[in-house]
């Protein structure tokens, strides 16, 4: 499945425009504001249901360039998250600066944390399971977020593709307690206080990192697949979260995206099956390029 696939390859911008000829990397384009709407008003909302979402914030310019790169990627059974060295998915996430500046201040930044899903209509498909994504408190006493997670469909996500179910911060006695981890952590007392996402292409849902979500199981009654993508963003005036923290108003250079990807896929190999090779490919990216905790990445052109 992989045998395409190489380090040698993978370190060079011809084999990735090779792949999607539409996509560019170190194209100097500009992010396009998203559609957010009211930012002091989803703020409001983040508060208490620990979770926003907006629809038609971007529109299928954006979306759809997005959504066939990750198709091909996932065509070619390369790991997703490789759909980070093209400059659409950094500039999709720089377009919410209005929204993250009003959350988490202006001097956010982005953690090192993202990942691209394809989660086909089937039985065998499906999201994350429920968690949540930091156990560690990460909440001011009024629910003011220190760290959010910004995820984005680029295809229609519904009930029968894995679309994203929550559980409301206000109907989670555990979340209320501030007790989230332990035994018990991901388990659901009440279950019509679960509330399922479908969200169009183009949305755009946030929360908070103490909130239980989790992506549903894929039908075969579904016709398309999810394909979505998530970024993590913190305070600027908390200690790092995770490292390098990068700077949100500018994109690593390819080679730094190359690191990051590599940590990506060996931070998350508890979530998939990662073969001997790709674990190889991906300890050769980020020991070759990864920044060291004393750099703060930027991530514009």
């Amino acid at each position: 499945m992989f045998s395409a696939f190489s380090a040698d390859e993978v370190q060079r911008r011809e084999f990735w425009h090779g792949l999607c000829s539409h996509m560019t990397i170190d194209g100097g384009g500009a992010a396009r504001p998203a559609a957010v709407g009211d930012t002091d008003a989803l703020m409001s909302i983040l508060k208490r249901e620990g979770y926003i979402q907006v629809p038609d914030a971007f529109s299928e310019l954006s979306t759809a360039p997005i959504s066939q790169a990750v198709t091909t990627l996932a065509q070619r059974g390369i790991p997703l998250p490789f759909a980070f060295v093209y400059d659409e998915l950094w500039l999709a996430f720089q377009g919410l600066a209005a929204f993250l500046t009003t959350v988490l201040g202006e001097d956010y930044r982005a953690l090192p944390d993202f990942w691209v899903w394809y989660v086909q209509p089937n039985e065998n498909a499906a999201g994350w399971g429920p968690h949540r994504d930091r156990v560690q408190p990460t909440l001011e006493p009024d629910n003011s977020p220190h760290t959010l997670t910004v995820w984005l469909p680029f295809t229609d996500a519904t009930p029968l593709n894995g679309c994203m179910y929550v559980l409301p911060a206000h109907h989670d006695p555990r979340f209320m307690e501030r007790r989230w981890d332990g035994d018990g952590n991901n388990v659901v007392l009440n279950p019509q206080d679960i509330r399922a996402l479908p969200a169009a292409a183009g949305s755009l849902l946030a929360w908070n990192q103490a909130v239980l979500h989790w992506g549903s199981r894929g039908s075969r009654l579904g016709t398309a697949p999810r394909i979505s993508a998530a970024f993590e963003f913190q305070r600027g005036d908390r200690a790092p979260f995770n490292n390098p923290l990068l700077d949100p108003g500018r994109m690593p250079t390819f080679t730094e995206r190359l690191g990051l990807i590599g940590k990506q896929v060996l931070q998350y190999r508890h979530m998939y099956p990662l073969s001997d090779d790709v674990a190889a490919i991906a300890t050769t990216l980020f020991d070759s390029f990864m920044p060291r905790p004393t750099v703060t990445l930027s991530m514009t052109l």
